[in-house]
């Protein structure tokens, strides 16, 4: 079912260090359904922010390897690898300028922002990133309340050359209907060039499933997403 995205760019799977998977089971588990639903690569990708979620590179890989273990046994075909799920916040912009970021892959870096309250600076840290040489890959545009209202700020952000994913927990209904909304009209306006899971538990896999019965998601399954690129 999930064979036509090719690669889950943006889940939570590693356990134990963020809002994500509470144990090696629990990721055990993820993966395992991942796998019989089609899927072959997996990017970890945790929370890095300031405020609750101060993981470094050494966290990362001292949970990732105790993924890696299990998984090259029972998957030997799976590809796993890690990156980072950045807040766009003061921190953020202290790794930038250190040059110590987990990309995607490539030059790719996902990044987010508050769902709930505007981050007046949001725009300028992207274009600092750009202008480093990065390529910003925005999380879950669909669930940006402050947003809503105000729809120029996605053609603004896009135009700048931003990568839009949008999460398959969305096309679901899983977050709610506006959520839902917001991510089928941003397909029909063609700027999602990303898709992930978002995955934190599994037992939200159902909904995984629920959204690949969506027209959207056979949509998505037809356009050149990054999930298909040559990954470095």
């Amino acid at each position: 079912m999930l064979h036509t995205i090719g690669t889950d760019l943006h889940i939570h799977v590693l356990p134990g260090i963020d809002d994500g998977s509470r144990s090696i089971e629990e990721s055990k588990s993820i993966i395992t359904q991942h796998y019989q639903s089609g899927i072959r690569r997996i990017i970890a990708t945790p929370h890095i922010r300031s405020d609750f979620f101060l993981n470094t590179k050494a966290s990362i890989l001292a949970a990732f390897n105790s993924v890696v273990e299990t998984a090259s046994k029972d998957w030997p075909d799976l590809e796993i690898s890690f990156a980072a799920e950045y807040f766009a916040d003061d921190h953020f912009v202290e790794l930038l300028e250190r040059r110590e970021i987990l990309p995607l892959f490539d030059n790719k870096v996902l990044v987010e922002t508050s769902m709930r309250l505007e981050q007046p600076f949001f725009k300028q840290i992207l274009r600092k990133m750009i202008d480093l040489g990065w390529k910003p890959v925005l999380a879950h545009p669909e669930r940006y309340r402050p947003w809503w209202n105000t729809r120029t700020i996605y053609d603004e952000i896009y135009e700048m050359g931003a990568i839009f994913q949008v999460n398959l927990l969305s096309l679901a209904g899983k977050y709610g209907p506006k959520q839902q909304e917001v991510a089928e009209r941003l397909i029909m306006e063609d700027k999602i060039g990303a898709v992930g899971s978002d995955l934190h538990r599994s037992s939200q896999y159902a909904d995984v499933l629920k959204a690949t019965e969506s027209p959207y998601f056979t949509q998505l399954s037809e356009r050149p997403l990054l999930n298909r690129n040559e990954l470095g």
